[in-house]
């Protein structure tokens, strides 16, 4: 597999749809979340799209430019670190996504929607900050 920096920045176009679809929420308390199953189903939808596009993006890059397959969500994020793609704090913020996004995906024990609430926040920056640093990246291979 060849790295194509068009198939990531295709990629990378589409969290950030997914993102400005996901700001629309930032002001839902909450108690309007916790209330309000359809806005919790759209915001759990919108972070399972997010989480699939920085795993596609990353097997993309570990295939492409190291000749690297992970077997797990967790272990493309850390052989993205590793190979210093990603920052050690970035590393630090995203670090147990991929399990976040099988419970999301997969519905293991239920979901807690405390838990996606403040992963909601806190994604939307960590999800921006991804993008920013793979768009780094790809730079300095030119």
């Amino acid at each position: 597999m060849v790295l194509r920096r068009e198939a990531i920045e295709e990629r990378l176009k589409e969290l950030d749809v997914t993102l400005q679809e996901l700001r629309k929420y930032l002001d839902l308390t909450w108690e309007k979340f916790q209330a309000d199953l359809s806005q919790r189903w759209i915001i759990e939808r919108g972070l399972i799209a997010a989480a699939s596009i920085v795993f596609d993006v990353a097997d993309h890059i570990l295939a492409g430019h190291f000749g690297l397959y992970a077997e797990t969500y967790e272990e493309s994020l850390r052989l993205l670190r590793n190979k210093e793609v990603l920052s050690e704090e970035l590393y630090g913020q995203i670090k147990g996504l991929g399990g976040f996004r099988n419970v999301l995906v997969h519905r293991y024990l239920g979901i807690d929607p405390y838990e996606v609430f403040e992963s909601f926040h806190e994604g939307l920056e960590s999800f921006s900050r991804f993008a920013q640093e793979i768009i780094v990246w790809l730079d300095v291979l030119e």
